[in-house]
């Protein structure tokens, strides 16, 4: 138990500082959370829209990533955008991604939730690692060649029936056989996992314009830190001009009045975006400052 709750512990700070907004590698950066249950094993999360057969109507983001040594007990490709050419973008992890965006069977079946809304299990108690090849799942974790797979589902709230994220972890390690341990730290951290994920992209599925570009993203980092427009402009060596519309369209995406609002939204303190663009709670009509500022402070919007 002592082992179950120190994973948990760790699993849940990575899954902790995630980012509250919608970025284009976060179920990258969601995979290398979770892949602090065990060392070695990769992780694939996936956020669609799904029936309980596993069939996907919807394919919004795809993720994948691998455990490594350092990252162990660090925070490391969680809070800031994955480096090009990293050791996560290894070809079967190139391959596992795109396996998850172009599917229309998720390869396992989710199973009866729980009465939270959560569902885990293993490739094995589904009789899938006896038929390798035989499923999407088992095609695309074959290069791998894993001991066990574990398999996770936790819906989504919002207005879509059966919108889902979709976890899955593999191991070639033959510990893993025994994966109750990480089940139970699974478990644990799916609801956290969810309202993140639910924090930076919202209730419905996010149009494309909604995702922040890998530029935006690491200017809204800089603005975080507390830097100023023109000092981030000379560190990228662009205009000020340049940086500025930039944060123009950081406030436009994030539904941000102001710099303690994008803050506030960028570390997920601000609650989900609606379809529109505007923080849920808050009428996008009111004029009512003290209301806005209250509640990026409090770090939740309230109803007037």
């Amino acid at each position: 138990m002592k082992v179950a709750a120190v994973l948990t512990s760790r699993v849940m700070e990575a899954v902790c500082r995630l980012p509250g907004v919608a970025t284009l590698d976060w179920c990258d950066r969601a995979a290398a959370a979770l892949c602090r249950l065990h060392h070695p094993c990769s992780a694939a999360v996936l956020l669609a829209t799904v029936d309980n057969k596993g069939f996907l109507a919807d394919i919004e983001v795809a993720g994948a990533a691998a455990s490594v040594p350092e990252a162990v007990g660090t925070s490391i490709f969680v809070n800031k955008p994955l480096q090009r050419r990293s050791p996560q973008d290894s070809p079967e992890l190139v391959a596992l991604r795109d396996s998850l965006r172009v599917g229309d069977w998720i390869g396992w079946n989710i199973g009866q939730m729980h009465e939270n809304l959560w569902y885990v299990s293993t490739a094995s108690s589904q009789g899938l690692l006896q038929i390798r090849g035989e499923s999407p799942l088992t095609r695309r974790w074959d290069p791998f060649q894993p001991s066990e797979i574990l398999l996770a589902a936790i819906n989504i709230p919002g207005q879509t029936p059966g919108r889902m994220l979709l976890c899955e972890i593999a191991s070639s390690d033959p510990a893993f056989r025994d994966t109750s341990r990480e089940q139970v730290v699974l478990a644990a951290s799916l609801p956290m996992l969810a309202q993140r994920i639910f924090s930076a992209v919202g209730p419905e599925a996010a149009d494309k314009h909604r995702w922040l570009t890998p530029r935006e993203e690491m200017i809204l980092w800089q603005l975080v830190a507390g830097k100023k427009v023109p000092q981030i402009a000379a560190e990228l060596h662009r205009s000020i001009y340049t940086v500025h519309d930039h944060v123009k369209s950081l406030h436009r995406k994030l539904g941000a009045s102001n710099r303690g609002q994008l803050v506030a939204r960028a570390l997920g303190h601000l609650g989900p975006l609606t379809a529109e663009g505007h923080v849920q709670g808050i009428d996008p009509g009111s004029k009512d400052d003290e209301v806005l500022t209250r509640a990026g402070r409090n770090g939740h919007a309230r109803t007037r």
